[in-house]
């Protein structure tokens, strides 16, 4: 069965920490890109440039989203579509409201804000993009001072 729709909304972090930053942020877009895949990082990219100023619902086609993120026009359960917006939801970006099922199209509520990427991630990287990870945390923290 395919899903027709999905919304969306942009909503506060329940339990923010300190060192969130903002979902629009690059440090978003460059460190947490590996560890979500591109994917991922394309659906927020698309969602927060026409959704996060308001934490009203907004319902995008899921098959339009799909297209235009270059997904092909697949929108069932098992989808690329599907399967990375989960994604977001598993790595604390956001939570489903309404989860994909059989009767009822998705809802998901993301986040204005996430955390850093955890240790025990960057742990894995190699040491030059651990490095560089370190000169933007350490950016990011003068930029906040």
């Amino acid at each position: 069965m395919n899903i027709d729709q999905i919304a969306t909304r942009f909503i506060d972090r329940p339990d923010p920490s300190p060192g969130d930053v903002p979902i629009d942020d690059t440090y978003r877009q460059r460190w947490w890109l590996p560890i979500i895949g591109p994917t991922a990082t394309c659906i927020l990219n698309h969602l927060a440039a026409s959704n996060l100023g308001t934490s009203s619902w907004q319902v995008t086609p899921a098959p339009e989203l799909a297209v235009a993120l270059g997904l092909g026009k697949g929108t069932g359960k098992n989808s690329s579509l599907i399967r990375s917006i989960d994604r977001l939801t598993r790595f604390a970006f956001g939570t489903w409201d309404v989860e994909p099922g059989k009767s009822c199209d998705p809802c998901i509520s993301l986040y204005r804000t996430i955390s850093l990427v955890p240790q025990r991630s960057i742990a894995k990287w190699p040491a030059t993009l651990r490095q560089a990870h370190a000169i933007d945390l350490a950016d990011l923290y003068r930029e906040r001072s």
